[in-house]
């Protein structure tokens, strides 16, 4: 059983106490909000009625309970039908109920790409400044988000905002940041992007000397550059 007597007795609860906000069935699966020391989103899969939750305990909650308890007593919304109706709606009606959603729940980031892990990086770097403890956040994040999943010219573009922010190149935990940054370059051997980080190391010479440590390791790699 994917749900112990505890677990069922409380979402039982919560749902007799009103506490899921909505529940909308669409296709196999059943989403919803439910309350409880906040807001948390709730999805369960009808297949076999396990949920994931926003909550701490994340799978197979008291709230996930409560959204099987509220489609059991046919208490949701069919979000099939929902969008059967919209298929026969107008153009500049789906635009102007588009507009709605965005405006209403301040949904612009789903057009903008303000969510990207350069921009991500790029706020912590401007942090630093403010509060030195950021350059840990930096670290934490380059090491286990960024410099596997970015792109050369995003790695690129974090040596330059660390420029930019005028930052000490000298101090230890700037440099472990740096290295992170070089030894995914040089891995990746991307010779395009090497020598573009050559043309910024020759104009930020006194920043990036550890860049001259790792051309010197990858010389014979590297034949245009000799």
């Amino acid at each position: 059983m994917k749900y112990d007597s505890r677990v069922v007795e409380r979402g039982k609860a919560y749902y007799k106490n009103n506490l899921v906000k909505y529940c909308i069935k669409f296709g196999d699966f059943l989403f919803g909000e439910v309350f409880g020391s906040e807001l948390y989103r709730v999805k369960v899969d009808l297949k076999d009625h396990s949920s994931i939750c926003s909550c701490p305990y994340r799978f197979n909650c008291k709230h996930g309970y409560a959204l099987i308890e509220a489609y059991k007593n046919n208490n949701y919304i069919d979000g099939d039908e929902i969008f059967n109706n919209l298929k026969n709606k107008s153009k500049e009606e789906l635009l102007d109920i588009l507009k709605e959603l965005v405006v209403k729940n301040y949904l612009w980031d789903c057009f903008v790409d303000v969510d990207s892990l350069i921009y991500r990086a790029i706020g912590i770097i401007k942090l630093i400044p403010i509060e030195k403890k950021h350059i840990f956040t930096l670290i934490s994040f380059l090491r286990n988000c960024f410099v596997k999943n970015a792109k050369d010219e995003e790695l690129l573009r974090v040596i330059v905002e660390m420029l930019k922010m005028d930052l000490d190149f000298n101090d230890s935990n700037i440099i472990e940041a740096l290295t992170l940054i070089l030894d995914e370059i040089f891995e990746r051997k991307n010779k395009e992007t090497i020598k573009k980080l050559v043309d910024l190391y020759r104009k930020n010479r006194k920043e990036l000397w550890l860049v001259q440590d790792y051309l010197i390791e990858n010389w014979d790699y590297l034949d245009e550059f000799k």
